[in-house]
């Protein structure tokens, strides 16, 4: 299991200064409206999907790490249309979420928070590392806050367009 108090979490402003001298952040000059759509959609049809598959399985199995990158790759669809809609695209995760953080406070995204739930998700995908009921329950309230933030202002957003 991985110990969360242990985990290193970068410094917001260094990181988000790190990533605009990178070049990782990209400005874009117009909406890219199909493609923001598509993973809004997509985002979508995850959220409802894990609804109805992935509980019962990640009981059975005691493995939530299935759960916790599905739950993931929702938020990171809806916050890379977000900043789609913004004009931003990042080359990674860590300068999507120093990007949303540092501009867009009024979401009141927390950076600590948004940086475990990445590494834990990079542990599960790239080292194999399972997650525990008790890890997942901790994150899971966030996920279905800022997923379904994201939803409300997006659809909003969209509806405007």
């Amino acid at each position: 299991m991985i110990n969360i108090d242990n985990m290193k979490i970068g410094n917001l402003e260094e990181e988000y200064e790190e990533c605009k001298n990178k070049g990782t952040i990209k400005f874009k000059k117009e909406v890219q409206n199909e493609l923001v759509k598509s993973l809004f959609n997509a985002a979508i049809e995850g959220k409802e999907r894990s609804k109805e598959n992935d509980l019962a399985y990640e009981k059975r199995s005691g493995n939530y790490g299935f759960i916790f990158v599905e739950q993931y790759d929702i938020l990171r669809k809806l916050i890379d249309s977000f900043l789609l809609l913004s004009k931003i695209s990042c080359d990674n995760h860590i300068c999507s979420n120093a990007h949303l953080c540092m501009n867009h406070k009024e979401l009141k995204f927390d950076w600590k928070t948004l940086e475990i739930i990445r590494k834990l998700r990079n542990n599960i995908q790239y080292k194999g590392i399972q997650i525990d009921e008790e890890t997942w329950k901790s994150h899971k309230i966030k996920f279905e806050m800022y997923i379904n933030s994201l939803i409300k202002i997006l659809e909003k957003k969209l509806s405007d367009t």
